[in-house]
């Protein structure tokens, strides 16, 4: 990595040799406008918009494809880069409809915001507009609307080079040009919306989040997505305390710009439907709303007197609640026989991009945490469906829902003699427990997970839970203090505080100082030292 010493708008800058003009002016603040360039795709140099002056050549040089060298002059905003810039876009606004009002990329479309900082005229072309397709469906996830459409190839080059599945190119020629679908082909790869992401006005749009809700009413968090362990870092947006959308967050150790569709859809099923916010204890008519105080006492009294206990947690659960529940596992009898949640499923090359065959974002951070028997989790459940155990505890898990052989299943829980379900909805699991808790999905919670590859990141709450429903770790923190074990947290980074002085990967790691991009573990495994 040779510096180079450049001068940008009349400032010294030194940067690295081999470095496009872009990225070496974005170094220092310095935005160049650009739509076809994307620093994870290739060159294309379509678009024009990125022009710059250097000094000692004629002409204007694109910076996207031009490559810093030492004592290199440049000018971003020179009369002749912003005349041009200026003629580029009443070039690239010809044909555009204007639907701003309309359109889902209103907010946050490039067009606007290079329209208002470079151009702000009428248009002077007097003949009709050329029409194009609009309202084309792309895949299960993306409409294109072809009018609006700047042919950047950002979406083609994306299918191209980071898939590699092929499914678009560019068609005709002129200002006939468009985007389409090679024959028979359809736009349903494992990433596919992502091309909604990298289109830079509002072409491509999502067909979930479409018409949902203007983008500056969305309130932006940054968090970990729940759907696997790989990890990838999103912003949450919400809406009226609820999650709108799932956008990708930038993690060059985790998922660089992208996020799977597995992982951007899977609120819906996650946050969803019809909440619990009430804790029931089952009596002869059948499960009936409980005070907490009965509910927990309930829970005490029914594992404490059990014979066996086995343990289940969800490997959605934080790092934080993971340690709480290896501690409530030992105090109230499931200590040697707690799982994390675990099943895999196999992967298609294009998925193994971001996906990882497990669908337990925690499920690393949970074992270092201490919930984890020697057999694993598969071992667990056909103890459990042996009658090894009279009582069970499982924590935001539908294992009805989930399992391979849920009649097994649901016979090996109708046999015990106490089932606690601690979740978020009252679903097919819960509807067999004695004792059935109210708790927070992901999107409500603070905490941190540690994903298939160490890496410790924060999970931030988004929305704010129903009134009823407790965060996870103030029920276990309750359960403690019940079992008369004394837990004083106050916050999950109190909570965090106490596991890093007890878990030997963890030490000396502060909760404040994980930030948005998350620190690497050492390459221990963790484990209570």
């Amino acid at each position: 990595m040779d510096p180079v010493k450049i001068t940008i708008d009349g400032k010294e800058v030194i940067t690295t040799k081999g470095m496009n003009v872009i990225q070496a002016a974005a170094e220092v603040g310095v935005a160049i406008p650009h739509y076809c360039y994307h620093p994870k795709l290739s060159i294309a140099g379509n678009c024009r918009m990125c022009l710059i002056e250097i000094e000692k050549m004629p002409k204007l040089q694109i910076a996207c494809n031009t490559q810093v060298a030492e004592g290199m002059g440049i000018l971003t905003q020179s009369p002749k880069v912003l005349a041009v810039r200026k003629a580029v876009l009443e070039f690239l606004l010809i044909n555009h409809p204007v639907d701003c009002p309309i359109c889902d990329q209103a907010g946050e479309c490039w067009l606007q915001d290079y329209y208002m900082q470079h151009d702000r005229q009428e248009s002077r072309f007097e003949v009709g507009k050329v029409h194009d397709r609009k309202r084309t469906i792309f895949g299960p996830n993306v409409v294109f609307d072809g009018e609006r459409c700047i042919k950047c190839t950002r979406c083609v080059r994306f299918c191209q080079e980071i898939t590699q599945t092929n499914e678009l190119a560019v068609i005709d020629r002129g200002d006939h040009s468009t985007i389409s679908l090679f024959t028979d082909a359809v736009l349903d790869n494992p990433l596919s919306a992502n091309v909604v992401d990298i289109c830079p006005v509002g072409a491509l749009t999502d067909r979930d989040f479409r018409f949902k809700v203007r983008v500056w009413y969305l309130q932006k968090t940054p968090s970990i997505c729940p759907g696997c362990s790989t990890g990838c870092n999103l912003s949450v947006e919400t809406y009226q305390n609820r999650i709108a959308r799932f956008k990708p967050r930038i993690n060059e150790a985790v998922n660089s710009h992208w996020i799977c569709d597995e992982g951007r859809y899977c609120f819906h099923d996650l946050a969803g439907g019809e909440r619990l916010t009430t804790p029931m204890i089952r009596q002869e008519g059948g499960l009936v709303p409980a005070s907490w105080e009965q509910a927990l006492q309930a829970v005490v009294t029914g594992l404490t007197s059990a014979r066996s206990v086995a343990g289940i947690l969800s490997g959605r659960n934080t790092n934080e609640e993971a340690y709480l529940f290896a501690k409530v596992g030992k105090k109230l009898g499931a200590e040697g026989s707690s799982e994390v949640f675990y099943q895999e499923r196999p992967l298609t090359d294009v998925q193994k991009i971001l996906m990882s065959p497990d669908r337990s974002p925690n499920f690393r951070g949970a074992h270092d945490m201490g919930v984890g028997s020697s057999g694993g989790f598969a071992a667990l459940m056909e103890k459990l469906m042996g009658g090894n155990f009279s009582a069970a505890y499982v924590v935001g898990e539908d294992l009805l829902a989930t399992a391979a052989e849920p009649e097994k299943i649901r016979a090996a829980l109708e046999k015990l003699s106490f089932l606690v379900v601690q979740d978020t909805k009252l679903g097919a699991t819960a509807q067999l427990a004695d004792v059935v808790l109210p708790a927070t999905h992901f999107g409500e919670k603070e905490g941190t997970y540690t994903n298939r590859q160490g890496r410790l990141q924060r999970l931030n709450a988004a929305v704010i839970a129903p009134e009823g429903a407790l965060q996870d770790s103030e029920i276990f923190i309750r359960l403690l203090n019940l079992a008369g074990e004394s837990a004083d947290y106050s916050s999950p980074g109190e909570i965090f505080a106490a596991l890093a002085r007890e878990i030997a990967s963890y030490k000396g790691i502060d909760f404040d100082s994980i930030g948005d991009q998350g620190i690497a573990l050492g390459s221990g495994g963790g484990g209570a030292s």
